[in-house]
């Protein structure tokens, strides 16, 4: 399982190559897809690259001063899609699981409404 980044890494690659040919991409069009809490400078990505790399994620042509050549793998592919899969199916369960719970409270704040007017009801 990758880290957070070097998933977000791997998934701004297979945006950026989703055509499934070699793109060449620059330093910073790769650090773009980081938020500004994540602080990942070019030794980072060039880490993270070279990770993707020997695990077969990507393939990289050629890097040379911050410029790229690289696409990802049926693995790297395969990965980043189980991962996004996941991530819609627990959005989806917890949408779920907050409709069930306001059905709930709904009906429990009718059954007790009703329950509070039946006794005021009768005791008048």
């Amino acid at each position: 399982m990758l880290d957070k980044r070097t998933h977000l890494l791997l998934s701004r690659i297979a945006l950026l190559c989703a055509d499934g040919g070699y793109r060449i991409v620059e330093e910073n069009e790769l650090l773009s897809c980081f938020p500004q809490r994540l602080k990942t400078d070019g030794e980072g990505l060039s880490h993270m690259l070279r990770f993707l790399r020997e695990n077969g994620y990507i393939d990289v042509k050629y890097a040379e001063d911050g410029v790229y050549c690289l696409t990802p793998l049926p693995e790297g592919r395969m990965y980043d899609e189980s991962m996004r899969r996941e991530r819609s199916e627990g959005l989806r369960r917890r949408l779920y699981l907050l409709a069930f719970t306001l059905l709930g409270a709904f009906a429990g704040a009718f059954a007790g409404a009703g329950l509070a007017i039946s006794l005021l009801a009768g005791g008048v």
